[in-house]
């Protein structure tokens, strides 16, 4: 039992949530049974049962004519992380990943870092394989909770700048689109909202401690560091 959180399932707050003791490692919580039996279909995906497998967070992004990397030898290995966002809801972070070894990393680890050498090209795609480096670090958009409340496991992708990662999460089956949609900023179009199946990787203190780091690295600088609501949208 938590002391209060929201239902994964019917987004409701409550002072007292069940904490799943699955697989998941209690990601999921709910207000009754019946909400976590509603949830099962989409929650099975990160906390199976039996001899399953959960729900496959790395695959490969190709690239079409024109992107910059449309000239390397091969798609990128990346990996879908959950992590949680400025408001406290869950956002989601492309990495690259050495789940294919470190080879097909080289080229884009020589791109990126323009490396003096072999050697160093190697070092640089294997630091990049543990986790270290984005592919592209948000391909969601934080939704202040006065525009539109989210469940925990619910985030807006924003498919304006990161439609081709949006679809390659779709066709993986890491997000599922709920058929809701909102308004982000100044963007023409609402974003989707998918269902991220996928565990959370961070906690809101990590990332107050963060913002506050930044805040005051900025500070040091000279910098005024503004927080933009109402749109959607946190930022420094």
């Amino acid at each position: 039992i938590m002391p209060t959180g929201c239902c994964s399932n019917c987004g409701r707050v409550a002072l007292k949530l069940l904490r799943c003791k699955g697989k998941c490692g209690g990601d999921a919580s709910y207000c009754n049974k019946s909400c976590q039996k509603a949830d099962w279909k989409m929650h099975k995906k990160i906390c199976p049962v039996g001899g399953k497998s959960a729900q496959k967070l790395t695959f490969e992004m190709s690239h079409p004519p024109g992107h910059p990397f449309a000239e390397l030898p091969n798609a990128a290995p990346v990996q879908a992380v959950r992590r949680m966002d400025a408001y406290g809801g869950s956002g989601m972070t492309l990495l690259y990943s050495d789940h294919l070894g470190i080879e097909p990393l080289m080229p884009y680890a020589d791109l990126l870092f323009c490396c003096d050498d072999v050697e160093d090209t190697c070092e640089k795609a294997q630091w990049m394989g543990e986790g270290n480096h984005p592919y592209e670090a948000h391909v969601t958009s934080p939704v202040d909770p006065r525009v539109m409340w989210l469940k925990p496991e619910e985030a807006a992708f924003n498919t304006e700048k990161y439609g081709d990662a949006v679809n390659a999460l779709m066709q993986h089956g890491i997000i599922t689109d709920t058929g809701k949609k909102v308004q982000i900023g100044l963007y023409p179009e609402k974003f989707p909202i998918c269902r991220i199946h996928a565990p959370q990787t961070n906690t809101i203190d990590e990332i107050r401690r963060q913002q506050k780091e930044r805040e005051d690295m900025f500070a040091s600088m000279g910098f005024q560091t503004m927080h933009l609501g109402g749109g959607g949208a946190r930022s420094s």
